[in-house]
């Protein structure tokens, strides 16, 4: 089974997990929503990673709230020849792969505004699992060879702490905008099968956004 295949097959597994028990609910707990955001990072791996998912959340009291969700991310993994010290060709634009990634996370929240109007701030921590895959790259070198660089990346976790505002629009639907800051613990193993040098990324941070829209039982 392929990366997409597996990833698709765990987002319809956590819907249907999600949504069997709460079909009948009726008391405005649970909320299912669709999201769609963006991060930035300082180029290793990635300037920016887009991702879109689904998320659950259901409320303790008016109060608090847990959830747990999944993500999907396509990046480009930016120049990896560099990281490995070796000077591509400057005749053609610089060599990057797209990664795919795979989140399954879980969190925290708390409101800090209950009860008042359409309105919700809240504030909230999580943790994520990542299953990461990256393609070979393959390139011309400055001195007229070739690399042909492979990354193994092992599960990464993410820690992450966000600030966002969750609005009622009417009596089923809500929409949603946070901001968070992710601690990826992270180990990439790059090898370049010609010359044999290597090179490893290691824990980087990342900063972004997303806007989910979702309906509410």
């Amino acid at each position: 089974m392929s990366h997409a295949d597996a990833s698709r097959h765990a987002a319809a597994f956590l819907f249907a997990l999600i949504v069997g028990p709460i079909a009948h609910a009726d008391d405005g707990r649970f909320q299912l929503g669709a999201w769609a955001g963006v991060d930035v990072a300082d180029g290793e791996p990635a300037n920016d990673i887009p991702g879109f998912g689904l998320q659950f959340r259901y409320a303790l009291n008016e109060s608090w709230a847990v959830g747990a969700g999944i993500g999907r991310t396509e990046y480009d993994f930016e120049t990896p020849a560099s990281i490995l010290g070796i000077v591509q060709d400057s005749s053609i634009e610089p060599v990057d792969t797209l990664a795919e990634a795979t989140t399954f996370s879980a969190w925290a929240e708390r409101a800090l505004s209950p009860g008042e109007g359409k309105n919700t701030w809240f504030v909230g921590a999580g943790i994520g699992a990542a299953s990461v895959d990256v393609p070979d790259a393959v390139g011309p070198r400055a001195d007229g060879g070739e690399f042909d660089i492979h990354t193994e990346v092992s599960t990464e976790i993410i820690v992450t702490g966000f600030v966002g505002v969750r609005r009622k629009l009417g009596d089923r639907w809500y929409a949603e905008f946070r901001v968070h800051a992710n601690q990826h613990f992270a180990d990439w193993q790059m090898e370049d099968r010609v010359s044999g040098a290597t090179g490893t990324i290691d824990d980087y941070l990342s900063f972004g956004g997303r806007l989910t829209v979702g309906i509410r039982w």
